[in-house]
């Protein structure tokens, strides 16, 4: 009688685990796992979520919030009545989860998916997301983080109306500039770089250094040696956004702005082979050296 007891207790365990590995079926057809299921709080909809992923093919890493972001996801749970005809997995492995549960959560590749499946892996079935719910965001962070959002666009508004003021100081300051460097004058303040790129700093920003990778904004005024005006963003009032040193930008000009910190001014003296080289850009003509002025935010 005892060995039966055991054994069937033993049973019941493996088949509670074999359950769990398993997994469940979702609401929409998902196979969801949780592998630890701490019983923390669990989301629902309309509520704000931050949470980490890793999405898999197989043994192929396809994304990743630490690996490519690095830090989670901030993802709106919408409501049944704002719900796409296609429900994404990751929401329904939202919803299963409780703070700071690891879960696994399969779909199936269809005609829609296909379309973002590398061609290598055309023949794959399912897309594995590997999923932590870190936090459920309340609605003051939320309200506080709007806020901040408004207090920062009134503020890019303000200095957006003080660039457009300053173009025309801007671009006579600029002309100077470049005749003063055409005619030789500024060979003693100008500081040559291995790749051939020459900068003046006019201020080295008492901001913190720029960082591959880091996303900036610089304001620019570019000419010409000869003086000729080619493009601006004083006078749109709207600063330049781009990621430094990933090639978003020429590459004088990822260059000269690396070599800044943030709040640091400086002219930059471009070659053909850093600026557009032998091709030329727009009203740019063919192997022509390039003159920017850069303000970085």
């Amino acid at each position: 009688m005892r060995t039966f007891f055991v054994v069937a207790i033993a049973a019941i365990f493996i088949a509670q685990t074999a359950c769990k590995q398993e997994g469940i079926q979702t609401e929409h057809g998902y196979r969801f796992i949780n592998h630890t299921d701490k019983g923390g709080q669990k989301p629902q909809p309309g509520e704000t979520v931050l949470f980490h992923f890793e999405a898999f093919i197989g043994d192929s890493l396809m994304g990743s919030t630490r690996k490519n972001f690095e830090s989670p996801r901030e993802f709106e749970l919408p409501t049944a009545d704002k719900l796409p005809k296609r429900v994404p997995a990751v929401y329904d492995a939202l919803l299963l989860s409780g703070v700071g549960d690891s879960v696994t959560i399969y779909e199936t590749i269809d005609s829609f998916l296909q379309k973002f499946i590398p061609p290598a892996l055309k023949d794959a079935k399912e897309v594995r997301y590997e999923i932590v719910l870190e936090k459920i965001v309340s609605q003051e962070e939320i309200q506080q983080k709007q806020a901040e959002e408004q207090r920062k666009m009134m503020e890019e508004q303000k200095l957006g109306e003080e660039a457009i003021t300053r173009a025309a100081g801007v671009a006579t300051m600029v002309k100077a500039t470049a005749a003063d460097y055409k005619s030789g004058k500024l060979k003693s303040k100008l500081t040559t770089t291995p790749s051939g790129l020459k900068i003046m700093i006019v201020e080295q920003g008492s901001g913190e250094k720029v960082k591959q990778g880091e996303q900036i904004k610089t304001h620019y005024y570019g000419v010409l040696t000869d003086g000729t005006h080619f493009d601006d963003s004083f006078s749109r009032g709207q600063a330049l956004p781009f990621a430094a040193g990933v090639g978003q930008m020429i590459k004088g000009f990822d260059e000269g702005a690396q070599m800044l910190n943030h709040g640091g001014k400086a002219y930059l003296f471009i070659p053909p082979a850093l600026g557009y080289g032998a091709q030329g850009q727009g009203t740019i003509p063919p192997n022509s050296e390039l003159i920017f002025y850069i303000e970085l935010l």
